[in-house]
């Protein structure tokens, strides 16, 4: 009774001190309020709470009522025609053709709802690693022959019952920080069942994440969840800081079937003691994301905490479990008189077996892709990218990153702490961890884009991207790869194809 008391009087005073209104609109997951928007308080948790894109066509309402002039229809198809070559040892091609429908409404000032579901034919040969072809990352997916059919649902509803309470539901993808990768949480997985929760006190905004997610063990789909809370600060108009934690638990281990844990729905509970409380063996990521924002640039960073012990970390011991991640980047943009230049530069580190765990149950990923940075774990990665967006729909930029990846040494039954998905029970060793150790992979990437948009209303570009490759796999001589790739593509999604 003293809790449902508190909890009434915490929500009765919100009512009182809230000042932000939040918006029951939901913006598209690849849309950057930093480059799109004038605002000096850009919100890290994506996608954006914002007046989102309009494509298609605006169906009439029937009612002619004026309460309702603002409230809106829109259909639209969806293209996903892309095709690559990658100039390696196994001459890799791949190509997918995807066709679907979007549909957004805004039935109230308190209600948004939206669904893009896009139908997948996907094909490769040649080389089975994950960056050398069309990146796919499908909800779900079957296999015809050599070709991979799949459904790839994107849907999500919003509703807003006061000023400063926001709830969603769907099937989608989340993102936080303001780089190009987030070290806590992605978009490179694929979407997932999920339930949220925003809250926006004053300068504080409470973000609650109920996450549903599934992996293909041994032929057989398994189930696991995740709950993740991020706290965030604006001290200043220019400046914000945020808590993050996130908890991965099975429905199911050795002791019990216990379902979903009720007690990690509590949006004000601290996982950590919550997790000694229960005994369980459950998987806790905590992290900090940071940024300040000048007129015309952002300066930003993430540090990600999944295990350490002060002592071995001061002594220098490179103990396996000190585990942890880091991100520091800046990006900035310059209005010319015909379009708009945007930078961006960031450094990424993982140390080995940071967000693995005893089984693919509790790790930090969702359907065999990593929950955070793409490359998983055990590297250290410059990317950097420069775009020019044209007044004339053109749109040309460049990408180049650098990355070191350790652990190429070992197999499936032992880990030097890459994959996230090998248990980290199958270590060698106790101490020597550092990253680039046992078998180092070194890449340098570099390509171009040119971008025209062919249907401002319909969002579909044509592009082409040539590149080079240059990498050792872990070799002692280097190799230069050729790649190009291509397509039509809806342009509501963040495409990641030959992007790390």
């Amino acid at each position: 009774m003293k809790k449902l008391l508190t909890i009434a009087l915490l929500f009765q005073c919100s009512y009182f001190i809230a000042q932000t209104e939040i918006n029951s609109e939901v913006n598209y997951l690849n849309y950057d309020a930093f480059f799109e928007s004038s605002s000096l308080s850009v919100n890290p948790v994506l996608p954006n709470l914002s007046k989102p894109y309009q494509p298609g066509y605006r169906l009439p309402w029937v009612s002619k009522k004026d309460k309702y002039k603002d409230n809106y229809l829109h259909v639209f198809p969806i293209v996903d025609v892309l095709g690559s070559y990658k100039s390696d040892a196994n001459s890799t091609s791949s190509y997918n053709i995807g066709a679907g429908f979007g549909i957004a409404t805004q039935l109230s000032k308190k209600f948004y709802a939206r669904l893009l579901l896009t139908g997948n034919t996907f094909d490769s040969n040649g080389s089975n690693l994950v960056y050398s072809s069309i990146f796919k990352s499908d909800f779900l997916e079957g296999i015809n022959g050599t070709t991979k059919l799949s459904l790839q649902p994107r849907f999500r509803m919003s509703y807003s019952p006061y000023d400063f309470i926001n709830i969603q539901a769907g099937i989608d993808q989340h993102f936080i920080g303001q780089g190009k990768r987030s070290m806590l949480l992605g978009d490179y997985g694929a979407p997932y069942p999920f339930a949220q929760l925003r809250t926006k006190l004053w300068k504080l905004e409470m973000v609650n994440i109920y996450q549903f997610f599934k992996e293909d063990e041994f032929l057989q789909k398994t189930r696991k969840f995740a709950s993740t809370h991020f706290f965030n600060f604006n001290a200043t108009e220019r400046f914000q800081i945020g808590f993050f934690e996130s908890v991965v638990f099975a429905p199911k281990d050795t002791l019990l079937n216990r379902g979903y844990e009720v007690a990690y729905l509590n949006p004000f509970l601290f996982y950590r003691p919550t997790e000694y409380a229960l005994g369980s063996q459950d998987r806790l990521l905590i992290g900090l994301n940071t940024s300040y924002q000048f007129d015309r640039f952002m300066v930003y960073g993430q540090l990600a905490i999944d295990d350490f012990v002060l002592k071995e970390l001061v002594n220098r011991t490179r103990w396996w479990a000190n585990k942890y991640s880091g991100q520091f980047g800046v990006k900035g943009k310059e209005n010319l008189t015909n379009g708009q230049l945007r930078w961006q530069t960031e450094l990424n580190f993982a140390r080995p077996f940071t967000y693995s765990h005893i089984s693919s149950a509790t790790n930090y990923g969702n359907q065999g892709k990593p929950l955070a940075h793409p490359l998983g774990s055990n590297f250290v990665e410059v990317y950097a990218e420069s775009s020019m967006h044209f007044n004339s729909n053109f749109t040309l930029s460049a990408r180049f990153f650098f990355s070191q990846q350790g652990g190429a040494d070992g197999s499936d039954s032992v880990s030097y702490g890459s994959d996230i998905y090998q248990s980290y029970v199958i270590r060698p060793m106790e101490y020597g961890y550092k990253i680039g150790g046992n078998g180092k992979v070194n890449r340098y990437n570099f390509s171009v884009e040119g971008s025209y948009r062919i249907s401002e209303k319909l969002m579909i570009d044509a592009f082409i991207r040539p590149g080079i490759e240059l990498n050792n796999m872990a070799q002692a001589s280097y190799k230069t790869h050729f790649m190009v790739f291509f397509g039509l593509r809806t342009s509501l999604w963040n495409e990641h194809s030959f992007s790390f």
